[in-house]
């Protein structure tokens, strides 16, 4: 991987969707023919419901479906043609809608008209994420209560406010489409301003060499472990988690060229949230995993090294600066 800005296609999140819902055509569903083949540059409703199923089948990463065929529909559609033996055309015919329906279930009105609930941004389990979204929402004038990381019934119904006043049904969950417009609404809160101590921390790492000097991050993939180093000093050691099979987290000294506390991977023909994102070897970072939190060892990335702790993601968020050295071994 080169060391490269990332492309905005990758960072930036679907803007709010701040009008009422489109009126779609009812999906074809999984057997029925297509009336026409679908192409680049066409407008129809059924490319509507092409974007979902390809939504569905991790082909195309996008938040928000629309009646026109983009150049991302169409390089989705041809690695789906790619991945089932068929031309590479970027043309939808008759079979490939039959390989795409095979991989995908017939859309909802919901899903085709933008108003569908997803998952959350990050899990209400997660009692940092909680205390950070309970300030967001206090910001917006919606929440009045503790900063306690609580899902109680004051952050359900100020979530609910908050999904109605962005022209979103009513809703208690915080998914990517209702989180990204707050968060571009309201100011990062401080880790000061949520917690009253740094995280704790009772693991031991057995540090490489060149972790002794500076302010660096030290993973060892054989500990399956992070530490947070001040010259010599460990502030905290954590679990972490790297590579699923078949891929590689590299070992060797990095700097942090890049942070972004708000990442949104699209590499993948799925959107993953990658919360306080620091990368250090192309579009290889450090970041909160909620499949980490999630699953434990019972996954992985695709080469980045994953925390399962929002608190402490943030704390070390907080802490690094461009430049400081990552240590992985």
């Amino acid at each position: 991987m080169t060391r490269r800005l990332l492309p905005r296609s990758l960072l930036a999140c679907a803007a709010a969707l701040l009008a009422l819902p489109l009126l779609a055509a009812p999906s074809t569903g999984n057997g029925a023919p297509l009336a026409q083949q679908l192409r680049f540059k066409m407008q129809s409703p059924q490319v509507r419901e092409l974007q979902v199923r390809l939504r569905q089948a991790k082909y195309l990463a996008v938040l928000d479906v629309e009646d026109r065929f983009g150049m991302l529909t169409r390089e989705a559609v041809r690695k789906l043609q790619g991945d089932s033996g068929l031309p590479a055309t970027g043309v939808v015919d008759q079979a490939t809608w039959a390989a795409l329906a095979a991989r995908s279930r017939a859309p909802t009105q919901a899903e085709l008209n933008n108003t569908d609930i997803g998952p959350w941004f990050v899990a209400p389990a997660e009692p940092g994420f909680m205390r950070e979204l309970q300030h967001r929402l206090k910001q917006a004038g919606l929440y009045q209560g503790a900063l306690d990381g609580a899902f109680d019934d004051a952050t359900r119904q100020a979530i609910a406010a908050w999904r109605t006043r962005i022209g979103l049904p009513a809703s208690e969950v915080m998914d990517e489409r209702a989180w990204t417009p707050l968060i571009r609404r309201t100011r990062l809160p401080r880790y000061a301003e949520l917690f009253d101590a740094p995280p704790q921390s009772s693991l031991t790492q057995e540090l490489h060499a060149r972790c002794a000097t500076g302010r660096v991050v030290c993973i060892s993939k054989q500990q399956k472990k992070m530490s947070y180093v001040e010259d010599g000093r460990v502030r905290f050691t954590r679990e972490a988690r790297f590579a699923m099979p078949g891929w590689d987290s590299p070992e060797g000294e990095f700097r942090i060229w890049y942070m972004n506390h708000e990442t949104v991977s699209k590499i993948f023909g799925e959107r993953t949230p990658m919360p306080y994102a620091m990368f250090y070897q192309g579009n290889v970072a450090i970041h909160f995993s909620q499949d980490f939190a999630d699953k434990g060892y019972g996954g992985g990335s695709h080469g980045c090294s994953q925390l399962r702790d929002y608190q402490v993601a943030k704390w070390l968020y907080e802490q690094v600066k461009v430049g400081d050295r990552v240590v992985v071994y």
